[in-house]
């Protein structure tokens, strides 16, 4: 027979793992880690998991387009052109001995006072003699 705190305890932890397996108590994910890596062929990134992030937190940063990009890239430095709805980050000169830079695209919504992503693209440039000198998905040698 189980005592009251062993019983207690017991409980506890059943009601974790139920609350765990239905997917926690909020409505998303509490983080956001950034895109996926490695990226897919096609460069299209999913959006979903971090607009369900963005719907889960506060912050000033979802009022302005170019933090919102920054964000869903995670990127700690970078060029952030804002076009419109449409929002470019580019990582220039990296520290990689075949990528020289990458780039994302960012197709943006407003949703009220803050900005949701609807779709998202990157892209890579390699280094001269690493592979392709345009931007794209494609991977460099």
């Amino acid at each position: 027979m189980l005592t009251g705190m062993r019983r207690l305890a017991v409980s506890a932890l059943v009601f974790a793992i139920g609350v765990a397996a239905c997917g926690g108590a909020s409505s998303g994910p509490a983080s956001w880690d950034g895109p996926p890596r490695p990226f897919p062929d096609d460069g299209v990134l999913a959006v979903d998991g971090f607009n369900d992030y963005a719907d889960t937190v506060e912050g000033d940063w979802q009022l302005d387009p170019g933090r919102v990009a920054l964000e869903f890239t995670r990127a700690s430095n970078g060029e952030v052109t804002v076009d419109g709805d449409r929002v470019t980050v580019l990582r220039d000169d990296l520290e990689d001995d075949s990528v020289r830079a990458e780039r994302y695209v960012l197709e943006l919504r407003e949703d009220g006072d803050e900005w949701r992503v609807d779709s998202a693209r990157w892209e890579q440039r390699c280094h001269v003699g690493r592979g392709h000198q345009e931007f794209s998905p494609e991977l460099c040698v």
